[in-house]
């Protein structure tokens, strides 16, 4: 009866012993892992290691420029030679503190830890035909402090052994702007019509409302680019500007709107 007892003691144990020595490769990471200023990946020491997989990690569906207030739906894709993979995120500002608030989406979850937001896996996924990718949102705050809002993110590329040998990490980060006085712009439209394209363009921008006024160009970081007068219409020559991302802001008796463009 002793002898039973004993056996029926040591069999959870041994379960849970074969459970943990086979588990998902990668599991979910520990907070502090996307490669962010003071934070490893989890390609560190005493976790993943020695593998040589190649390939990228790529963060789609935020613009250059971002509102305030604004919710996006993020992607996050690991292309590689890898057999699985799972990822880590945070968002920061200049002085690597929190920005934002980020959502978990299906095989996600979130966690918080150095006053940090992270998303990553809940699980890990197999690669099919060489990618996998996660999906999640994110809501841009009310405002920045300096402007610039910052994306780091890793991805482990496994090879499903259900070890931690053989693997190793991929990080990168994205950089968009949210510029103040977008904000203070873009949150109260002024009631007048206002016809503004193509977006993106390359040579000019057509700016068309009901009567006389000024538009100004302004540059990512708020700087004034290009000035002209508008009367109902206007062909503005934009040729000269450099590519990248520009606000139009637009008065017109006293009330003003903004359109964000990009010049190619």
């Amino acid at each position: 009866m002793k002898l039973k007892l004993v056996t029926y003691l040591l069999l959870p144990a041994t379960v849970l012993s074969f459970l943990a020595s086979n588990k998902l490769d990668p599991n979910n990471p520990p907070a502090g892992r996307t490669g962010a200023p003071g934070e490893t990946t989890c390609q560190a020491s005493g976790c993943h290691s020695g593998g040589s997989y190649t390939g990228m990690v790529e963060l789609t569906g935020i613009p250059d420029t971002v509102q305030a207030n604004q919710t996006y739906t993020l992607t996050l894709t690991n292309t590689s030679n890898a057999v699985r993979s799972g990822f880590q995120l945070t968002v920061l500002s200049n002085t690597n503190t929190k920005l934002g608030t980020l959502t978990a989406g299906n095989g996600c979850s979130l966690a918080n830890a150095g006053g940090r937001q992270y998303v990553r896996q809940s699980s890990p996924h197999n690669l099919t035909n060489g990618s996998t990718s996660w999906t999640f949102t994110w809501k841009a705050p009310a405002e920045v402090p300096g402007d610039s809002i910052h994306f780091y993110f890793a991805t482990l590329c496994a090879n499903g052994n259900g070890q931690n040998t053989g693997d190793n990490a991929l990080k990168s980060s994205k950089t968009v702007v949210m510029p103040a006085f977008v904000s203070a712009i873009d949150s109260k439209l002024a009631d007048f019509d206002l016809h503004f394209y193509p977006n993106p363009t390359k040579d000019f921008v057509m700016i068309e409302i009901p009567g006389k006024g000024n538009v100004t160009i302004l540059d990512e970081n708020g700087q004034v680019v290009l000035q002209s007068g508008v009367s109902n219409t206007l062909k503005l020559d934009i040729s000269n500007l450099k590519a990248g991302v520009y606000f139009s802001k637009i008065d017109l008796k006293g009330k003003s709107q903004t359109r964000v463009f990009i010049k190619n």
